[in-house]
């Protein structure tokens, strides 16, 4: 379901987790500060904290941190048919479905999202860092004030990115070592991404966790960002800045987790219809 391992970038190592498509199912949830007033508008399947009645009955096999606070204007985010913040034609996107199936790509490109793929989530973070596994110019060129605001205006920070491979396989890269935007870049290329959006920066916001056997409640998660400020169980009660979750996939064919999905009547008002995790499919043992 999960792997994680060590990439070197020149000296800086990275912690890369990859999520094999099809073994796990993604979840986006907001913070309870960031993004703004969300936690009154969306329900608790995208609140704050892990949905332990709905993600522990499925099995969390890994956690990690969401992208920059909406004052940075670094793009849009909706969940549960709410948007929170409008979306920006041209910055990179993650797209989440109804059975926790991503998608990433450019907003506005043609095909993407894909017609049919039912999107449940999305969350913005600047333009595309690796596109068609080549490092975005700007980044190459030492421009790092357009890829955040650094502490001190200083632009060697801990950065975390996420990105897909060629087989559809999810990738979340991050170094509590400070680093440059190209050099985040070349760990998502080395990690296998052909495609990919920086996340979080700055000490304070990389966190990720990790579990060897799905966790049905809050515990601690056995592999960590190494010297991260934050364990990745406060993800378990609660946090201030969105977050993904991933739970697993039951181990027959067939069978898979999913929420109930969107319809163009459950946007009335801006307000979230909750989407709990149910066992979908002809060979589930209910």
């Amino acid at each position: 379901m999960v792997a994680t391992s060590t990439v070197n970038v020149r000296g800086i190592f990275y912690t890369a987790l990859r999520l094999y498509a099809n073994n796990v199912s993604l979840h986006w949830h907001t913070g309870s500060s960031d993004p703004p007033n969300s936690v009154a508008r969306v329900p608790v399947d995208a609140s704050n904290a892990i949905d332990w009645p709905s993600e522990g009955v499925a099995g969390v096999v890994a956690v990690f941190n969401g992208g920059f606070k909406v004052a940075a204007k670094a793009g849009g985010a909706s969940v549960d048919g709410v948007r929170l913040e409008p979306l920006v034609v041209g910055d990179a996107t993650i797209a989440l479905n109804d059975r926790g199936q991503w998608e990433m790509g450019t907003w506005g490109a043609p095909g993407f999202p894909s017609k049919s793929f039912g999107t449940l989530a999305l969350r913005q973070n600047l333009l595309p860092l690796v596109t068609n596994g080549t490092i975005a110019a700007t980044a190459l060129a030492g421009w790092w004030g357009k890829w955040g605001d650094p502490l001190k205006e200083s632009p060697s920070e801990p950065r975390s990115a996420i990105g897909v491979d060629a087989q559809g396989n999810l990738i979340y890269v991050a170094s509590m070592t400070g680093s440059l935007p190209a050099q985040l870049g070349e760990a998502l290329l080395k990690a296998g991404a052909v495609y990919g959006m920086e996340m979080d920066m700055n000490p304070n916001w990389p966190i990720m966790g990790a579990a060897t056997t799905p966790l049905h409640q809050a515990g601690t998660f056995s592999v960590q960002l190494p010297n991260s400020q934050h364990d990745a169980s406060i993800y378990a009660t609660g946090w201030t800045r969105d977050f993904f979750v991933a739970v697993a996939e039951p181990p027959t064919p067939g069978c898979y987790w999913a929420s109930p999905g969107l319809t163009h009547a459950q946007f009335v008002a801006g307000v979230g219809v909750p989407q709990p995790l149910a066992l979908t499919g002809d060979t589930c043992s209910h």
